[in-house]
């Protein structure tokens, strides 16, 4: 049997034909249901019973993962080529919507033997849209996923979509996924490029802004994630071991790290506010079936901001942290809106103080003039947030960055300041990040660039290209003084074609190629071909170009 799984903000159909003179009998001519994860769904040859009990088993994983308690049950035959009988298929799929509405689940199914017309609008987030495979006897904690993270033979490759991360990454020698490490990515040396340029931007920008750069453990004791609350609210998602017969866990969240930083000195109000940032690395258990390549891992680097400060300065900072935020998506060319995500069922403190903190973040939206939309019960356990859902070039959003304020941490932690009072306060924590994940938000940009890095970002700003043998040693000298000049450069000295090398070029979607011919020597000049460009500039000298790039560096162009 497969799946597809989409959440969506609606799905609406109408039967239009039969398809099989059986078709079930319609109650209605057209159906819309809103808030819902749409099961598309196929009965293959072969399947019996079996798959009905896995199936629901990998819907309500997901329904969980997106916090969806309404599922569409969608006849789909075309989801295989080999489709089981309609009898069968119509059984297993009344088996599937029963076991459904066992376990409490809102279930709408779409009439059986119908040619339909259909139209949804997908949310676009990392779980958004998933595929399922069952085998007849599987059991149901068994995960059978069409792109698994292994090594991915180009048969694979092939079937998924052009511009994916992972078709790219692959083209362009950026990331590999292998299956000795399930859940994380292996960065090729063209890959490290793009996610250090990431990091050191954001490195830069933080610094000018009065940020102070931390490390924290990766491994720390039980005790630790007990008064932290994860213990308690997180603990399935959490990866453990043992330390000289004492428990330890791996961090899936930096925050304590942070606050154990800032409390190993004593602080005065005049130290607030202290902005911390890590670029910290955490691991979380997630289910095998949710890994997506970049944009689902086990293990990634978070952009982690914790700032301490006084009741008194709580909304200037959260003014400045969506500042940071529209800077960052903006030199990418992002547009986003925001959503205020509040009190989720299971929360960790009084509601007084969630109610202080909610009307914190809605005070600094209402200042900023920003469109917003409330998300209830988004927030995470121990605090409501202020979400940025950034819209790519395919018209896709993205829930990324998060600007959230925290009252229980610094209570539990029992963090504190000497006031002007001379008197012992407990700051507020103002957690934010703007990449969320390093991984994920590069895999966002290789599908948003379609692999074309603007200059800053590019792995390979520039090529250069001998149009002879007799070049060659003119190109090497141009590209040592590339180098030389900070400029990530390289050369193609085959003796193929010079077509063939432009063309190699151009499926590596290098910004700029440098041809060097006779005409080019004699002159001291360059043919620069720009991508995106027919045919090359002649005649540049090497000055005016260097201006050039540094220029379009700079500005991020």
């Amino acid at each position: 049997m497969k799946i597809l799984l989409t959440h969506c903000d609606y799905i609406e159909y109408e039967p239009k034909k039969k398809a099989i003179a059986d078709a079930e009998p319609v109650d209605k001519e057209k159906v819309r249901i809103d808030e819902c994860l749409v099961a598309f769904s196929s009965a293959e040859e072969g399947d019996d019973e079996r798959v009905i009990v896995p199936a629901v088993h990998e819907i309500k994983d997901v329904a969980k993962q997106v916090n969806a308690s309404r599922i569409v049950v969608y006849p789909f035959v075309h989801l295989s080529s080999k489709p089981a009988r309609p009898h069968t298929a119509l059984k297993i799929l009344k088996g599937i919507e029963e076991k459904l509405k066992e376990d409490n689940f809102e279930v709408c199914r779409a009439p059986f033997g119908w040619y339909k017309s259909f139209s949804l609008k997908c949310k676009g987030h990392p779980l958004a849209e998933l595929s399922r495979e069952i085998k007849p006897g599987q059991k149901k904690e068994e995960k059978v996923v069409k792109i698994a993270q292994k090594p991915q033979p180009k048969e694979e490759i092939k079937e998924l979509p052009a511009n994916d991360h992972r078709v790219l990454g692959a083209q362009l020698d950026l990331y590999s996924f292998q299956e000795y490490a399930p859940g994380m990515a292996f960065f090729h040396p063209k890959g490290m490029i793009v996610r250090n340029q990431l990091m050191d931007f954001w490195r830069k920008e933080h610094v000018k802004r009065g940020y102070k750069e931390i490390f924290t453990p990766q491994i720390m004791n039980k005790v630790l994630w007990e008064i932290s609350g994860h213990w308690d609210h997180y603990k399935d998602n959490m990866f453990f071991t043992k330390i000289d017969d004492a428990d330890f866990a791996v961090k899936p969240m930096n925050c304590p790290g942070a606050i154990l930083v800032f409390k190993n000195s004593t602080r005065s109000y005049r130290d607030l506010p202290t902005r911390l940032v890590e670029l910290g690395q955490v691991h979380r258990n997630e289910l095998s079936g949710v890994l997506s390549g970049l944009f689902r891992l086990r293990y990634f680097t978070q952009d982690d901001a914790h700032i301490f400060v006084t009741e008194d300065q709580l909304e200037e900072e959260i003014l400045r942290a969506v500042d940071l935020v529209d800077y960052f998506y903006k030199t990418f060319g992002f547009s986003y809106h925001v959503e205020l995500s509040t009190r989720p069922e299971n929360y960790m403190g009084s509601k007084d103080v969630w109610d202080k903190a909610e009307q914190a973040l809605e005070n600094a939206l209402k200042k900023k003039s920003m469109n917003y939309k409330i998300n209830p019960g988004d927030g995470a356990f121990y605090g409501p947030k202020i979400d940025f859902h950034l819209t790519d070039s395919l018209g896709r959003t993205w829930q990324c960055a998060t600007v959230q304020v925290d009252f229980q941490m610094p209570m539990r932690f029992d963090v504190g300041y000497i006031g002007e009072d001379n008197k012992p306060h407990t700051p507020v924590i103002i957690h934010h990040v703007i990449y969320g994940a390093i991984e994920r938000f590069l895999g966002i940009l290789v599908e948003h660039y379609s692999g074309a890095f603007p200059l800053w970002l590019a792995p390979v700003q520039v090529r250069v290209l001998p149009l002879t043998e007799r070049n060659t040693a003119k190109a090497e000298k141009i590209l040592s003084h590339l180098l030389d000049s900070g400029i990530r450069a390289d050369a193609d000295l085959r003796s193929t074609t010079i077509d063939y090398r432009v063309r190699e070029a151009e499926l590596q979607k290098l910004p700029y190629v440098i041809a060097i011919g006779d005409k080019e020597e004699a002159n001291n000049t360059l043919a620069v071909r720009k991508r995106g460009t027919n045919k090359p500039e002649f005649g540049v000298k090497m000055e005016d170009f260097l201006a050039q790039l540094r220029e379009e560096i700079e500005e991020k162009k």
